[in-house]
């Protein structure tokens, strides 16, 4: 199936369904020697079962630690301090941390983003994948091997039986980003969580995960959240796309109207710095300047210091969410529009 038939499979699907997750004004702040830092934002986010939502934007805009926060498993110094995390209508800041441990891994599970590092360096793989069905699903060691290899062969990887004895050092960056999503999958979960499933991997292997993971999103009839910086890779994948800018969502489309008409000036920067095959240039467009860190967010917009659309009305206030019909959304003082 191609991927504009897929895309319009899943619009159709999620017409017709209530959203599997609802984050509603989620913030963040970690504390440090020098005060607190606000680094999530009120952020407002919604995917529903058979949906992939893409949360995109630099690094350091909030997007790891956004689903971080939904799981609960902020670092010691991060706390969220407002919103709701509805899903399946249950506020899961509210449950306790035995219900939420029971819950991770099982109906929502997570990919990191440095398998390398995720994966336990002194237990093999098969283990590791078996160990997560032993606490969700109380099955015998046999029953866990077999699904375990059932899973090792359900993401590709080749000789089950062999690598389920193999530690992650024998194990590619491509072949440890699979058993981390067998791990991830094994389970079941309504919402899958990938975390920059493809950096570090060459465009071969990147696309074989992106495949896989849209595949297994079709069987399991399962929600998607993946987090990139990459563009390409939500073009390739996402139903729905969120950017994030300096702890904020900016702007929330369809991926086909994002791609054909960016409204947040952000947005814009970050499409123009793509490579186009359409396009020959010398030098790739860049968005001036760097994000702020988060001790110098403003209350304002905070991009102004990088856009080239704004004027003094955009100073000091926050930008209000613009409804463009019922489909899309823009958090600017100055939305682009195309004539």
């Amino acid at each position: 199936m191609s991927n504009t038939q897929n895309h319009g499979t899943n619009a159709d699907h999620m017409a017709a369904s209530p959203p599997l997750l609802e984050v509603r004004g989620l913030s963040v702040v970690f504390d440090t020697p020098e005060g607190s830092h606000q680094v999530v934002d009120h952020v407002d986010l919604k995917v529903s079962s058979g949906q992939t939502l893409g949360l995109v934007g630099e690094s350091g805009s909030g997007k790891s630690v956004t689903c971080l926060a939904m799981l609960r498993l902020l670092a010691a110094r991060g706390r969220v301090i407002n919103g709701e995390v509805l899903f399946q209508e249950q506020d899961l800041l509210k449950l306790s941390e035995d219900d939420m441990t029971q819950l991770r891994g099982c109906k929502i599970a997570m990919v990191f983003q440095d398998p390398m590092v995720s994966l336990n360096p002194v237990r093999t793989i098969g283990w590791q994948i078996s160990e997560s069905l032993h606490l969700h699903q109380n099955i015998s060691r046999e029953a866990a091997k077999r699904r375990t290899l059932e899973m090792l062969d359900l993401v590709g990887i080749p000789e089950p039986k062999t690598r389920y004895n193999e530690y992650p050092h024998q194990f590619s960056g491509g072949m440890s980003q699979r058993a981390m999503i067998a791990m991830a999958i094994a389970c079941e979960p309504k919402l899958l969580i990938a975390d920059e499933p493809t950096t570090a991997l060459d465009v071969t292997i990147q696309a074989q995960i992106l495949e896989l993971l849209s595949q297994l999103k079709s069987d399991l009839d399962m929600a998607l959240i993946l987090i990139t910086h990459d563009l390409g890779v939500i073009a390739e994948a996402a139903d729905e796309v969120a950017v994030m800018y300096a702890g904020r969502v900016v702007e929330e489309a369809p991926v086909f109207d994002l791609f054909d008409n960016p409204m947040h000036p952000y947005t814009l920067g970050l499409l123009n710095s793509l490579p186009r095959v359409d396009r020959k240039v010398d030098r790739l467009n860049a968005i001036e300047g760097s994000a702020p860190p988060p001790h110098e967010f403003v209350e304002g917009c905070r991009f102004e210091q990088r856009c080239g659309h704004c004027d003094d009305s955009c100073t000091g206030t926050r930008p209000d969410f613009k409804n463009i019909g019922t489909s899309r959304r823009v958090a600017c003082m100055h939305p682009i529009t195309t004539s």
